[in-house]
């Protein structure tokens, strides 16, 4: 049904009208969108002013809507998302029910751009569904990228806490693992008596129709949806109708964006990997997911033991978790229980590589979710291309984190055999402080006076070499073998499986050196990226760096002009734009970066 009026909304709620019923008297200019309509609310008070279609929009829906009154008419606001503000629709209070595949169509480009708003945006696209077709309950089972189970992703409708009595079914199991197990659309008027449905308080409510209707490409099946009602009169083939016609898109769009995520996932990774960076892969990785799902916390635990933590995590003593057996665990909400919740909501999923379970994810929550299994299967597809590579099999390349790795190109901080070091961790923050030193020096041989000269120069020498001793003590009792000592002399022995980020950034300013075009400009920019500050940047002061901070300072400056010419030459204006840019924070003053970019800018 064509609306009596639309209108494009700015970010700061100015409206544009873009055609409109004479007898609305919608005019004027550039006015805020509540001055031009002037809705009330069924009581006669403004409504526009505290626009909830606007409010809702702005907090990430793709899609709301309310009834108003406005020039003595009634009628339903409707509003929906766009690149850089909203679309406002006017229509009369009974309206036709919208169009579902120019619904669907809008439902994808939000996603496509709001990844993060997955669950919600299927909620409310459900909610349209549902009241279009005259059903009571609307619900999204997605298949986990396994084809094990059928997992409750989105929920709309009535007597929601009964629908969630059970939110995952194994393929085969109940009405949804039924319609996954076979592919075809099952349905009945009489659901009280149906022993094949297992959720026993939706049929105590008196639900009695229920269509179960497989969303299936090419690639296999993607989900179920369900719609339910208490009246036995619904026409299930009206139903069954609507869903064969919109069940194709449906599909594909649920089919790309999941697909989406998972290369999303392994983008996460792809960098950190590239630079040897594993444990920054890892933790990049958790963030992701902990984004996508809107987590509180994020931990994964891995075979041997080991495990990675982002945010708000609490303890877990549990060693062998289900979710090892490829269940989904969770606190209350129909899922095998979690002996470790203690009442705080989280969800432990299995995460799959060749066959089995490699690793479990947990995720943490600061409210209980409905359903609980909401971030499941957008975590899992998120996970599925990545978990390979974090958790690779026997045979494959060892993807574990190096014995030790340093980070010392801006904020020093350095992790060995996987933890995280302090200077606590090291007894003594001298003992810390000379790890740097000896870093920054890591191919000479040290002297002993000389480091005790330099380190120490108002301290006697027998008191400057006590205190070495002591450091240097320190030292290896945290890091074993990491000093050794020839006669008067110490030099560092750093373990071949390390990662140093000042040195991988020298290999790869020496590849990029022998490279011209396309290659070169790649490894330039991993290079760079790597660069994220002076050499121990929080030590500004320490001049027993000055000369290798000021040698790699160049290196990247250089490297900055070249990687702005490249992109520049093959049309990558605005990497060449930031280029440039930071080249100008390194060297302010530096003519060639300010004329190439006031260039690019015109």
């Amino acid at each position: 049904m064509k609306p009596l009026a639309r209108l494009r909304l700015d970010r700061e709620g100015r409206a544009a009208v873009l055609e409109a019923n004479s007898s609305l008297g919608l005019e004027g200019t550039n006015l805020p969108c509540a001055a031009l309509v002037q809705g009330q609310d069924p009581f006669g008070r403004p409504l526009c002013p505290r626009c909830p279609v606007q409010r809702e929009l702005r907090r990430g829906a793709y899609r709301a809507s309310t009834p108003l009154l406005a020039k003595g008419r009634r009628l339903r606001c409707q509003g929906y998302r766009e690149k850089d503000g909203f679309v406002v629709e006017l229509y009369p209070e009974r309206a036709e029910p919208p169009d579902l595949l120019l619904e669907l169509s809008r439902l994808t480009q939000h996603l496509l751009q709001n990844p993060e708003n997955f669950p919600s945006a299927l909620e409310e696209f459900l909610k349209v569904l549902r009241l279009a077709l005259g059903m009571e309950a609307s619900e999204l089972f997605l298949i986990d990228p396994e084809g094990h189970h059928l997992i409750l992703t989105a929920y709309e409708g009535l007597h929601r806490e009964a629908f969630l009595e059970r939110p995952w079914f194994q393929l085969g199991e109940g009405y949804p693992g039924i319609v996954a197990l076979h592919r075809e659309p099952l349905f009945t008027h009489t659901l009280g008596e149906d022993p094949r449905y297992l959720r026993q308080k939706v049929k105590q409510l008196g639900y009695q129709t229920y269509v179960c209707y497989p969303l299936e490409l090419p690639q296999g099946l993607i989900g179920v949806l369900n719609l339910a009602s208490r009246d036995p009169e619904v026409d299930h083939e009206e139903v069954l109708e609507t869903l064969s016609r919109i069940g194709p898109l449906f599909a594909s769009t649920l089919y790309t964006l999941l697909t989406r995520l998972g290369e999303v996932g392994l983008q996460a990774l792809h960098q950190h990997l590239y630079r040897g960076e594993i444990s920054e892969a890892r933790l990049s990785f958790l963030r992701e997911i902990r984004r996508l799902t809107q987590a509180t916390g994020v931990r994964v635990a891995a075979r041997g033991g080991e495990r990675w933590e982002v945010g708000l995590v609490p303890s877990c003593a549990m060693r062998d978790c289900p979710a090892w057996k490829g269940l989904v665990v969770g606190h209350k909400n129909g899922l095998p229980p979690c002996p470790e919740a203690q009442g705080r909501p989280r969800i432990c999923l299995p995460l799959w590589a060749r066959g089995e379970v490699v690793a479990t994810a947990t995720l943490f929550h600061a409210r209980p979710l409905k359903p609980a299994t909401r971030p499941a299967a957008p975590a899992l597809w998120f996970s599925r291309l990545a978990v390979p590579f974090l958790f690779p099999s026997p045979n494959q390349e060892k993807a574990d984190s190096p014995e030790l790795e340093v980070y010392a190109l801006g904020r020093f901080h350095l992790r060995y055999r996987g933890k995280e070091l302090s200077p606590k961790s090291f007894g003594r923050g001298g003992a810390y402080q000379l790890f740097k030193y000896f870093l920054a020096h890591k191919d000479r041989a040290l002297y002993v006076d000389e480091l005790c000269e330099t380190l120490w120069p108002d301290l006697p020498l027998d008191r400057a070499r006590q205190e070495l001793y002591t450091l240097v003590y320190h030292l290896r009792k945290t890091l074993p073998g990491i000093v050794e000592r020839e006669g008067e002399y110490y030099r560092l022995k750093l373990p071949e499986d390390r990662f140093l980020d000042f040195e991988r950034f020298e290999e790869l300013m020496r590849k990029a050196d022998l490279e011209e075009g396309l290659s070169a400009f790649k490894t330039l920019r991993q290079a760079l990226d790597l660069y994220k500050g002076p050499l121990f940047g929080d030590d500004p002061y320490g001049e027993w760096t000055e000369v290798e901070r000021n040698y790699l300072q160049d290196r990247a400056l250089a490297g900055l002009l070249r990687l702005g010419e490249l992109a520049e030459a093959l049309g990558y204006v605005e990497v060449a734009k930031e280029a440039y840019a930071r080249a100008l924070k390194l060297e302010p003053y530096l003519e060639d970066a300010q004329r190439r970019l006031a260039l690019l800018k015109g």
